[in-house]
């Protein structure tokens, strides 16, 4: 019997053991060369994004190096920078994860051998680190557009091509298409979304399909035309590859028609706001306009219904109309206030600041507030121009609570301008 309850006690602290927050550490002074890891972390199908959540590397049971999870904005994306240490090239490096939010630790299956200064991964494509493994595979199965039923369309040697409808604005088009499980396609390494992320596919598109693991990727151009009508009548489509919020220019928009047309000159053109600087014709289908908005605000081009002719004298019909804001002023904060300032703060475990900009900005994260030491942040996006900051943490602090923004930054408006840097700060005693 007492053999017996020796064995489970010894079981029961196996297993409380291994569920405790690892204590790993290394001293990198005992070896004399490194290497490198940017890894993922994932266990049971979800990315590990808690600071607390680390990753170590074992040589032979060995703790050879130990790293914690990081946000990195950017990418907006969770990874952790492992460095691993050894005296002998060529050894076999395994790995064990730490997950604080269920505080178990997870063994991956993955090993690699050691090597020398080498670095592995990166911030957008890292070296993966899993249990079970994530799926290594990166397959188009197929591409097209919502709402549109293209004329064609064909996926060959790491291109795409499409041939819509004549007509077809392909200024925004909302992409659908078909992957391999668990991978991801990425546009200027931004993460798209099937059904409802747009893009301008006037000049082409390049993608990247990566897998699952972020092993395997493949880079994708998607070529969009449409489709040659045989009105006879002319159609003008006009498009341009900028946003509708425009701070530089000269803006170029291109002129499509169906059928040849004579007598096509600035003057045919319907301006709001803006002049034409400069008029190209490409070939007998295609012109290309360099337009110029005369002051800040909204300006538009169209070109009106028989303005120009084809070979028979018949008119054009009214083109489609471009439309777009001039903006080259920088966004700015309006206020940061508390949003109770009549509530007492002694002893409180929480502080609301309401953060208003004149206008409408992305790149807001909790990372652009500068904070005092110890103090956690929850950031709630109201409106685009509207944030709400939540401290927590301070209930045992002295002195003065700041919330700053940071003078360096990513904040911009939609037309790309950047906050001016300028330090924005509230203090509450």
């Amino acid at each position: 019997m007492r053999k017996y309850f020796f064995l489970i006690l010894c079981s029961f602290w196996s297993v409380s053991f291994l569920a405790q927050n690892p204590n790993w550490s290394v001293n990198a002074s005992n070896y004399q060369h490194s290497m490198t890891f940017t890894t993922s972390l994932n266990t049971n199908g979800v990315t590990l994004s808690s600071s607390g959540d680390k990753v170590a590397a074992f040589v032979n049971g060995e703790v050879r190096g130990v790293a914690n999870v990081v946000y990195e904005a950017v990418y907006n994306k969770y990874v952790a920078y492992l460095s691993v240490y050894a005296n002998t090239n060529g050894e076999t490096i395994s790995f064990k994860m730490y997950d604080s939010d269920t505080d178990a630790i997870v063994a991956s299956a993955e090993t690699y051998n050691f090597s020398i200064d080498a670095t592995v991964g990166g911030v957008f494509q890292s070296y993966s680190i899993a249990n079970p493994a994530l799926n290594k595979d990166a397959v188009l199965n197929s591409f097209s557009f919502k709402g549109i039923t293209s004329i064609s369309e064909t996926i060959q040697n790491n291109t795409i091509d499409i041939v819509l409808p004549f007509g077809t604005d392909s200024t925004n088009l909302i992409a659908e298409y078909s992957i391999s499980t668990g991978a991801a396609f990425f546009v200027d390494f931004t993460n798209q979304i099937s059904g409802e992320t747009s893009q301008n596919f006037t000049n082409t598109v390049s993608y990247k399909l990566m897998s699952e693991d972020e092993a395997t990727l493949i880079d994708y151009d998607v070529h969009v035309a449409l489709e040659i009508s045989n009105i006879d009548s002319p159609q003008l489509i006009l498009s341009s590859n900028v946003n509708s919020f425009v701070k530089q220019a000269p803006v170029t928009v291109n002129v499509q028609t169906n059928v040849a047309i004579s007598g096509f000159t600035t003057e045919d053109i319907l301006l709001s706001n803006a002049v034409v600087s400069a008029m190209n014709k490409v070939d007998e289908f295609n012109y290309i306009l360099q337009i110029i908005p005369i002051q800040q605000g909204l300006f538009s081009i169209e070109i009106p219904g028989n303005s120009v002719f084809n070979t028979e004298n018949e008119g054009n019909s009214t083109s489609n109309k471009l439309s777009y804001t001039y903006d080259l002023i920088p966004p700015y904060v309006l206020s940061i206030k508390r949003k109770n300032p009549t509530d007492e703060i002694t002893n409180s475990e929480t502080l609301e600041f309401t953060v208003i900009f004149n206008e409408a900005v992305k790149n807001v994260t909790s990372s652009v507030f500068d904070l005092i030491s110890g103090a956690l942040i929850n950031l709630t996006k109201e409106t685009e121009a509207k944030y709400i900051v939540t401290l927590t943490n301070i209930k045992n602090y002295t002195g003065i609570v700041s919330l700053n923004i940071k003078a360096t930054n990513t904040i911009q408006d939609i037309a790309g301008n950047l906050l001016m840097n300028a330090v924005i700060n509230v203090n509450q005693n």
